[in-house]
């Protein structure tokens, strides 16, 4: 039984690449490689309570060896809160393959084949805003720093997802981000229940002993015109509020580091990185491993959640969340990705998301409060990051936030 089915030398296109796309693939494109994994060889539904996700993970890599599988790869996603279900999976096969080669212009977003039957927000606009206010008084009470108020829009469809739509849209869309899809358990064989997106956002790369993250907090919108543009970036690059909601992040990214890694390299400040619609303050960060054993699943453990998606203190900060928010965030601001046999790989912070099952959709948006912060601009900013998703399902014209 053989695992691995490619190790291309070779890139390809987008559409060469999704050729190999079936309704049950699972796919992980990323800056620096292209992953699409085909069947279930050996899954598993646990909690990371009392540290067991990560033994139970080896177990299953060791598992697959037993079976005959070449290089077994595991794939996962971890909820929000880690002590939620998460699932990883080995693939019966996969190939990995180099960057995906781009064209040069960016062709537009194709309108999808899915129409739309109901929508609903949770919390509307206005509930919205008042969830932020009262967090506010919250955080003020118990000496918390940072959260992250996320707000839902659950779509149903008058049809099965078009999927290969929506793939295309978001690796056009997201070149130097993260492109995921996994199927979940759930839904019918031809149309799985999955949960996909496009993370502009990378939580940990293992890749010997390298270890490379880069954590966004901090955000301002995109405009069409250059000159507003460019003023939106600079706005953001001076605000105060965004600068101390970034360094909660940085501060607390560092220490976890620290604990794995020797010659850490943090610059100075953050830099400015955008997608198509938003404006981002970026660190990168990189390290060496103290023990070369350390897996990329057991870093990301380590530092899931960041408080760029639950804020600062950790706990309090999601004890505070989960209290407030009217839903359950699952595997939104969770962690999807995947590691290998060696233990290097890829872990994305999972936002600009989307949970798929049975014609609806639930696609979620945070924004970070810190105090300072200001209703109706977080409003904003949520609406924005949905808007990014939405634009990718091809369903702009038919969605009101």
């Amino acid at each position: 039984m053989n695992s691995r089915i490619s190790d291309e030398v070779r890139a390809c296109t987008i559409e060469q690449w999704l050729q190999h796309y079936q309704a049950g693939s699972t796919v992980f494109a990323s800056p620096t490689v292209s992953l699409m994994a085909q069947g279930t060889a050996l899954e598993l539904h646990t909690t990371n309570a009392q540290g067991e996700l990560l033994a139970q993970s080896r177990d299953l890599l060791e598992q697959a060896g037993r079976r005959g599988l070449a290089a077994p790869l595991l794939l996962g996603a971890i909820p929000f809160n880690p002590a939620r279900q998460a699932y990883l999976r080995v693939p019966a096969q996969y190939r990995r393959d180099p960057v995906l080669l781009r064209p040069v212009q960016r062709p537009p977003l194709a309108r999808s084949a899915n129409t739309v039957a109901a929508q609903r927000l949770q919390p509307d606009g206005p509930g919205y805003e008042d969830s932020v206010a009262r967090i506010l008084e919250v955080m003020r009470a118990q000496g918390i720093q940072k959260t992250v108020m996320a707000r839902t829009v659950s779509v149903t469809l008058e049809q099965p997802l078009d999927r290969l739509t929506v793939l295309r849209n978001m690796l056009h869309g997201n070149p130097a981000g993260y492109t995921y899809a996994m199927p979940l358990p759930g839904g019918d064989a031809g149309d799985p229940a999955t949960f996909f997106g496009a993370s502009p956002e990378l939580l940990v790369r293992r890749h010997g002993e390298r270890v490379t993250v880069n954590p966004l907090a901090g955000t301002a919108p995109r405009h069409a015109d250059p000159q507003r543009d460019q003023a939106s970036a600079e706005r953001l690059m001076a605000s105060g509020k965004d600068l101390r909601e970034h360094a909660y992040v940085i501060d607390e990214v560092v220490r976890i580091l620290s604990r794995f890694c020797d010659e850490l390299e943090v610059p100075e400040g953050p830099s400015l990185t955008s997608t198509a619609n938003l404006w981002h303050l970026s660190t990168r960060i990189s390290g060496r491993l103290r023990d070369p054993g350390t897996s990329s699943l057991e870093l990301a453990l380590a530092m899931h959640p960041t408080p760029a998606v639950c804020g600062y203190p950790t706990l309090p900060a999601m004890q505070a969340i989960e209290a407030a928010e009217s839903f359950e965030r699952g595997f939104f601001a969770g962690a999807i990705g995947w590691s290998d046999h060696e233990g290097n790989g890829e872990w994305a912070v999972a936002i600009r998301c989307a949970h798929y099952e049975r014609q609806r959709l639930t696609l979620s948006a945070g924004a970070g409060i810190v105090e300072g912060s200001r209703p109706e601009l977080e409003r904003q900013e949520t609406g924005n990051k949905l808007m990014t998703l939405i634009h990718s399902l091809g369903l702009a014209q038919d969605i009101t936030i």
